[in-house]
């Protein structure tokens, strides 16, 4: 019978017939002869421990499955002697030598004061310990850490140690580079320390591990789990989130102020404004405050907050004023010029609608400019933000205002909680109002 029989079975493998094989035909070429030679791929931990005929089979067993071991023969017998322990030839996935309970631990110091392979913890800190870069791995075997020593992290790779979620074969010539690429191209892969790829392969517990360029001997892949207590690495989404940090404020850089107003039953009789002005979470500055005024339109109370924030803000420090109230920017920025050279009548030859507003802000910001105008400034304060756009009329000067439109109700922070702050200003508004028609 041709083939191979199969033995997938874990409780069959020690009961497996011999292959039934026709000798290859004679060739001159040694390379050609044992491409022809059978392989046996042996599975001794994984899914179904083992004996298989293809690569596939073999990597069905073993993709996904912790600490998985796993080594292709030309001999039966050999993979045999592989599942049932006897022979140990992993390098860098399985454990120590069979029946031993406790493996020998091997170090390798790649770069250190003394490169080279030590069998003692307290070795490897006398040659890293102060050492700048020191870089060093925990092995089970010693050829893995002469490796390592020799080779660094190139070792790591080319015999197949835990790389990126994916359990790669202990013998690089089992399967071509391409061929392992594209399956290794459909697996989800996520970050893992190096620590990380330690601990799994079963060299360290967490916070036992040799510490690679870390600093104060501080470990930053261990966290405490908050359900059980003990200590665990991370996984790859928490190593790679970020985490914000407070630092010291830019010297003289722009302050950001949100701004805007709120109107309930805008342009209906009986309407209440209010206006929200935002520095910043819990700062003083802020303003939440009912529009002043027999007026009370959504408009004047968006001029109203560019004009309180200019009030308040420092008159030497550079502004980015953020609204999204595109009548308020447009009305202080361009429209304002042909209004003046019209003597304050619009296109249709009337007179401009909140007049008094526009021309309060105005005013505000050529006081802003007069008041820093001895400061020698450059270039530089051409602008008061570098984004690539053309500098608005008011930008010029070490003390520049820049206006910014943000779309409203889009998830701005900043922009929703000068929302906020202008519709509890108008709320606030109206109870004192209701209150007074109490009485």
């Amino acid at each position: 019978m041709a083939g191979f029989v199969s033995v997938n079975s874990p409780t069959e493998y020690g009961t497996v017939a011999a292959p039934a094989m026709t000798p290859p035909a004679s060739t001159d070429c040694t390379k050609r002869k044992r491409e022809m030679l059978p392989k046996f791929y042996a599975v001794r931990i994984g899914k179904a421990p083992g004996i298989y005929h293809t690569w596939a089979d073999c990597l069905d067993q073993v993709r996904g499955f912790p600490k998985a071991t796993f080594k292709s023969f030309t001999s039966l017998h050999e993979a045999q002697d592989f599942v049932e322990g006897e022979i140990d030839h992993t390098i860098g996935v399985g454990g120590g030598k069979s029946g031993s309970s406790t493996p020998q631990k091997w170090y390798g110091v790649h770069c250190g004061r003394v490169p080279g392979v030590y069998t003692s913890w307290q070795d490897v800190l006398d040659q890293i310990r102060g050492w700048k870069g020191p870089k060093h791995r925990g092995f089970k075997t010693r050829i893995e850490a002469e490796l390592y020593v020799k080779e660094g992290n190139q070792s790591l790779v080319q015999y197949g140690v835990y790389m990126d979620g994916m359990i790669d074969s202990i013998e690089t010539t089992e399967a071509p580079a391409t061929k392992k690429s594209r399956k290794s191209g459909h697996v989800k892969t996520e970050h893992r320390s190096p620590e990380t790829l330690l601990y799994e392969q079963g060299l360290y517990e967490p916070g036992e591990a040799p510490l690679n360029g870390a600093e104060d001997d501080f470990d930053m892949d261990i966290t405490l789990d908050q359900t059980t207590g003990a200590l665990r690495y991370k996984t790859g989404m928490e190593s790679q989130r970020i985490k914000y940090q407070a630092v010291q404020p830019v010297e003289r850089a722009p302050i950001r102020i949100y701004t805007d107003g709120s109107s309930l039953s805008n342009g209906q009789a009986g309407a209440i404004a209010g206006v929200g002005v935002f520095f910043g979470p819990a700062d003083r500055r802020n303003i939440s405050e009912g529009l002043v005024g027999t007026k009370q339109t959504n408009q004047r109370a968006e001029l109203t907050a560019v004009f309180r924030a200019l009030e308040i803000a420092p008159k030497d420090r550079k502004l980015i004023i953020i609204s999204d109230s595109n009548y308020a920017i447009k009305c202080t920025t361009e429209w304002f010029q042909n209004w003046r050279r019209n003597g304050w009548l619009n296109s249709a030859k009337k007179p401009v609608e909140n007049r008094d507003l526009v021309q309060k802000v105005l005013d505000n910001l050529e006081e802003r400019y007069k008041m820093n105008s001895h400061r020698r400034f450059g270039q530089e304060d051409d602008t008061v933000e570098d984004d690539g756009k053309p500098p608005g009329p008011w930008e010029r000067g070490p003390a520049g205002v820049k206006f910014v439109w943000v779309k409203g109700h889009s998830k701005d922070i900043g922009n929703e909680a000068a929302d906020d702050l202008a519709t509890a200003g108008a709320r606030e508004a109206r109870e004192l109002v209701d209150g007074e028609n109490d009485f």
